[in-house]
């Protein structure tokens, strides 16, 4: 029996189709029509896949008429069962925010979001790249070499006024860059300071930069791991529950 889980995030939809064991992973960006889209889109994956249950998560997961929702942390709690069965505490750096979730199983035994400060999410990361007119591709962590600029700005909007002044500076864009991963990475901080965690599993759209987890690693004092496919645990752990159903 086919399964379909299905994040619907700020920025981008993770979409994973599980079939046995068998599973095909894709994102979109998420529309702002949300509503039209997915009610074609869930007609297309019903015809292509005639009996699947299909479960949403995410943001916008009220906007599609899926068999069953769940929240975005018992999908990733889910799906990092699965995936990353040797580590308990998760972090998720998404667009609009980070959360950390210790997980006991499949089961979500504890959560912490920040959802306050922009500086430690990934939408920081998206209007720095636009700003130094890179593309997501171009960032170039070095092996995770510590940066050779320091961002004092602790605030997502005065750290881009801080990007302007480099900028006009002649600072390098890979090193401008460098510096708000690092900056993303310490904010997050913050939170693993409510759990205990000899080892960290890093997920979101982060995790697709190369040697990320060398840097988070020296900024947690901690091993960090990037599971595979840690881009979809979510939808992966909404497929997961919706194979139940």
């Amino acid at each position: 029996m086919t399964s379909i889980g299905i994040d619907i995030g700020s920025t981008y939809t993770k979409y994973c189709i599980k079939d046995g064991d068998d599973l095909k992973l894709f994102s979109v960006k998420t529309p702002v029509r949300q509503k039209e889209f997915f009610a074609d889109k869930l007609k297309q994956l019903q015809t292509d896949h005639p009996g699947a249950k299909i479960v949403s998560c995410g943001y916008g997961r009220n906007n599609i008429v899926a068999v069953s929702e769940i929240s975005e942390l018992t999908a990733l709690a889910e799906g990092a069962a699965y995936m990353a069965p040797a580590n308990d505490v998760i972090l998720d750096i998404g667009g609009q925010d980070t959360k950390i979730i210790v997980r006991d199983g499949s089961r979500l035994k504890e959560f912490f979001v920040n959802d306050k400060c922009a500086a430690g999410c990934g939408m920081f990361a998206i209007n720095s790249l636009n700003q130094l007119g890179l593309n997501f591709e171009d960032i170039d962590l070095k092996g995770g070499e510590e940066p050779k600029i320091d961002l004092s700005s602790t605030c997502a909007v005065f750290a881009q006024t801080e990007i302007v002044s480099l900028i006009a500076k002649g600072a390098d864009p890979s090193d401008i860059m460098t510096a708000v991963i690092w900056q993303i990475l310490a904010q997050s901080k913050v939170l693993l300071r409510k759990v205990r965690y000899d080892s960290i599993a890093l997920s979101g759209g982060l995790t697709l930069i190369k040697d990320i987890d060398k840097c988070a690693s020296k900024v947690y004092s901690a091993e960090v791991v990037i599971p595979e496919d840690s881009y979809y645990l979510s939808a992966i752990g909404a497929a997961l529950y919706a194979e139940r159903l």
